[in-house]
């Protein structure tokens, strides 16, 4: 049975969000956030999974969107710009994340070290957490070097900044849950500022549209 291409891909992308739902809503229900028995984690997990596969699959076939990556599914969604209109620019654009990533591969290996030395630290010898703040400005001046690269096109296209912000959060978390520090306070607030900052970028987008059709 011969399956389409983007309903295979998107069957196997469920796979981690499963998992990552499953974690989630199972945290938020052992805090009391969600009223509801430990036993309807998976149950809730599925459902959030079948809603993401569902969409994807239908977005992806209605915009024809071959590329599975989902950054560019997530700048496609963003932008003002249909596929089918798209431009050399924007295929510049879409480029450049990647090829401004293998530019500072070096930088980002670097990053990652530096990361995993401090949590060993941490663990080991219970330095003091004023580091912390070093190695957060640190990881946020390379990510921005990375994330935003050199060109000006880049700089100002606002969806780099969800990019940003999703991979801070990612460091951040993981130092939480190494450390066993309570993490539902912090992820409470990057869920508020996550959807704060998607208004802001859909914002900023409608009115570079509307700029662009005067």
């Amino acid at each position: 049975m011969n399956i389409d291409h983007i309903v295979k891909e998107e069957l196997l992308r469920s796979l981690p969000v499963l998992f990552v739902s499953f974690l989630i809503i199972g945290l938020l229900i052992r805090e009391g956030y969600i009223p509801l028995e430990m036993s309807r984690v998976f149950i809730l997990a599925l459902f959030v999974t079948a809603v993401h596969f569902f969409f994807m699959v239908w977005y992806r076939k209605k915009e024809q969107i071959d590329k599975n990556s989902i950054f560019y599914i997530i700048d496609h969604i963003l932008s003002s710009r249909f596929y089918e209109e798209k431009t050399a620019k924007s295929h510049d654009k879409e480029i450049s994340i990647f090829s401004s990533l293998r530019k500072n591969v070096g930088l980002l290996i670097i990053t990652l070290f530096l990361y995993i030395a401090y949590l060993y630290a941490s663990l080991t010898y219970h330095i003091d957490q004023i580091f912390w703040i070093l190695v957060l400005l640190f990881v946020g001046g390379t990510l921005s070097k990375i994330i935003y690269g050199e060109r000006k096109e880049d700089q100002n296209n606002p969806v780099r900044l969800l990019f940003f912000y999703v991979i801070a959060c990612v460091f951040i978390f993981v130092r939480y849950l190494v450390l066993d520090y309570p993490i539902l306070p912090v992820l409470k607030g990057s869920i508020i500022l996550g959807i704060l900052l998607i208004f802001l970028v859909l914002g900023i987008k409608w009115s570079q549209r509307k700029q662009n059709s005067i």
